[in-house]
């Protein structure tokens, strides 16, 4: 929710987000694969709201219509970077598929408490149009654009990339990064939306992945990058072990 009348989505700092009203529903991706179970994925609403005779129950599922997506990590067509501007609304959450490299807008919305798929972007299109596959996480950028990163390539080798799509109508525009400068692999991302910064990280090659998390490719992600968030260019090459999520430092002045 906005913080003031004729503002767009989100708080004008965390300080203000400190201060709003808190959530009386939260959504949560369910993944069914490799448990045995053939159903697909399905997106869970479950009540938070403790004055609610519903507390703490999940109260809609919407179930996805494909197989094996392997739901990850989700984000909001818009959030506070949109803040400024009063013609965007926080109304579509978006649900990148780790497996089937689907991409999924679901209606948030027209009905809150039962959410509905709004559009579906195929594999094909992220594929064909950006070369990249296995989308991970995804934020809502400034201007209105969503970006996702991705940790692989259409043959499952390893590519930390990044794709764009439409706020508005969810088509698939492109990739970020510039031609040539995906890193070896990929996985999360931050930007500071107050500064000329960007990190991600890498995990693996998503072939070697698939089936399960193996000790062996350890060396295959060791690395988080360091990248111009409007500049878009690659600085810097940090070495941890295994960087997996980020979070910014929530503070008006710290970086992350």
């Amino acid at each position: 929710a906005a913080s003031c009348s004729g503002c767009g989505p989100g708080y004008r700092s965390p300080l203000d987000a400190m201060k709003g009203p808190r959530e009386e529903i939260v959504y949560l991706p369910c993944i069914y694969r490799s448990t045995g179970i053939l159903k697909p994925d399905y997106l869970a609403t479950v009540d938070v709201d403790p004055k609610s005779p519903t507390y703490c129950q999940v109260i809609h599922r919407l179930p996805m219509p494909n197989l094996r997506d392997e739901l990850h990590h989700s984000g909001w067509n818009a959030c506070s970077s949109c803040f400024g501007d009063a013609t965007k609304a926080r109304n579509r959450l978006i649900l990148p598929s780790l497996i089937s490299s689907r991409i999924y807008v679901i209606d948030v919305g027209t009905d809150p408490r039962a959410p509905k798929i709004h559009k579906m972007v195929e594999p094909v299109d992220v594929l064909w149009k950006c070369n990249l596959a296995n989308p991970h996480t995804s934020h809502c950028l400034g201007s209105g654009q969503i970006m996702i990163s991705c940790m692989g390539d259409p043959s499952g080798a390893g590519k930390g990339g990044f794709l764009l799509l439409d706020g508005e109508t969810f088509e698939v525009i492109g990739n970020w990064e510039h031609p040539g400068e995906a890193a070896p692999f990929g996985y999360d991302f931050w930007y500071q939306p107050r500064h000329n910064v960007m990190i991600s990280t890498e995990w693996g090659a998503p072939k070697a992945l698939v089936d399960g998390f193996n000790p062996a490719h350890v060396k295959e992600g060791e690395q988080a990058f360091l990248r111009g968030r409007f500049t878009r260019d690659l600085k810097e090459n940090m070495d941890p072990m295994i960087p997996l999520a980020l979070k910014p430092y929530h503070s008006v002045r710290p970086v992350f």
